[in-house]
């Protein structure tokens, strides 16, 4: 096993556990964590800590204060991959990532919005805190059919994300 793929795994258990002391103690003995990027697969840590990292192994990164404005070679900002977080946490992720800065309008796969793809995949809440914090209803993506996402949402029959936006955007927000 070589040194990447161990530190790596060793890392992602101490994401999944959330355990601040053995997060701080592998601050102090392992290069680029938690700031970087993997050397294993090449995402950044806090990408790893979304997807598979208890909320409290999220927070602490965060409180390092990492980059959160990229988007990854995958296509995703930090946002996208909280919307596809599958632990019932997503949510509050999401906005913790808003509070520490991460671009809420920021285009990644797709060329969506984190808006576009809750939208999307009918996370009203994910909306919901999106637009409470200054989700852009109008942007358009600039490949395939340059839709809203709202109109992204008609185009895939996502009825309740229509919905939702036409009531926001009839209410003004």
């Amino acid at each position: 096993m070589n040194d990447a793929y161990k530190d790596y795994s060793y890392l992602i258990d101490l994401l999944a556990k959330g355990d601040v002391a053995l997060l701080e103690e592998a601050e102090n003995i392992i290069d680029d964590f938690p700031k970087g990027i993997d050397s294993f697969i090449q995402r950044h840590w806090i990408t790893n800590a979304i997807d598979c990292g208890s909320i409290e192994s999220v927070k602490w990164i965060l409180s390092r204060k990492v980059d959160l404005s990229f988007r990854n070679d995958e296509g995703y900002t930090p946002i996208l991959s909280a919307i596809n977080r599958e632990l019932s946490d997503k949510h509050e992720i999401i906005q913790l990532l808003i509070e520490n800065g991460a671009p809420i309008n920021k285009k990644g796969i797709n060329d969506w919005t984190p808006l576009h793809m809750a939208a999307v995949c009918e996370d009203i809440e994910a909306m919901k805190i999106l637009v409470a914090n200054g989700a852009d209803l109008t942007i358009r993506t600039e490949i395939d059919d340059c839709a809203t996402p709202l109109e992204e949402a008609e185009m895939l029959n996502k009825q309740k994300s229509v919905e939702y936006l036409l009531h926001i955007t009839r209410q003004g927000c």
